[in-house]
């Protein structure tokens, strides 16, 4: 007979935090349950997640078709349980993995008439998306070993911001370059500092160093140092 799984329901103000509530009194890793979001959490009422423990056996395997669709269903369920109408669309891409392999991302688009809905899903500089793609990677995970990484866009946000940090970081590094001294930018995300970094690498007359910890780790350009 067959023990009845270990489950619990936690709930905690995000959905991150109730997982690792629930991990720490399990006792158990990320990759030793299914997690099942019962209420993604706002402003004004907590999130709410069931842990369940899952028994050691092989995932079953998905078809690209199914992976691409899953992840979709993943993302449209939790934007109905936040209140919130989003068209989804998935788009599967590969490209070179730095191990010489191949390196599997399906981005999934979030497109929606009512423009505070999805300014609220964006957030401030974008800290909700990532909360967002967080919880579908989460979710998606425990689906198949095979599972590519999952990158959630709003309104074409990603995009857009990227493009304003290029920006902002050649008018800078110009500045640096007229007056010889470095530019500090105030504290920003891994993936935005990541982004002002490659945009100036092939700078000869710039650098860019990464300094501070934790939310105050921020990116400064210097001057290129002379022989």
């Amino acid at each position: 007979m067959k023990k009845p799984k270990q489950s619990i329901e936690i709930s905690a103000q995000t959905v991150a935090e109730a997982v690792d509530l629930a991990l720490a009194q399990l006792g158990r890793d990320r990759d030793e349950v299914s997690i099942e979001i019962l209420i993604a959490g706002n402003t004004e009422e907590e999130a709410l997640v069931r842990v369940t423990v899952v028994d050691d056996e092989p995932d079953e395997q998905m078809s690209e078709d199914d992976i691409v669709k899953h992840a979709r269903n993943i993302l449209e369920d939790i934007l109905e349980r936040m209140d919130i109408e989003g068209f989804v669309t998935a788009v599967r891409t590969s490209s070179p993995a730095q191990d010489g392999g191949v390196e599997e991302t399906i981005t999934l688009h979030v497109e929606g008439a009512d423009e505070e809905a999805m300014g609220l899903l964006i957030g401030r500089r974008g800290e909700t998306l990532r909360s967002l793609q967080f919880m579908v990677n989460l979710i998606a995970g425990r689906s198949s070993r095979r599972w590519p990484q999952i990158v959630v866009d709003v309104g074409n946000y990603r995009q857009r911001r990227q493009e304003m940090l290029e920006s902002m970081a050649k008018r800078m590094a110009e500045r640096v370059r007229q007056t010889g001294r470095p530019h500090p930018f105030e504290p920003m995300s891994g993936a935005d500092r990541r982004s002002i970094h490659l945009a100036l690498r092939d700078d000869p007359t710039v650098y860019t160093e990464s300094e501070g910890e934790g939310e105050n780790r921020k990116i400064v350009i210097f001057p290129a140092k002379t022989a």
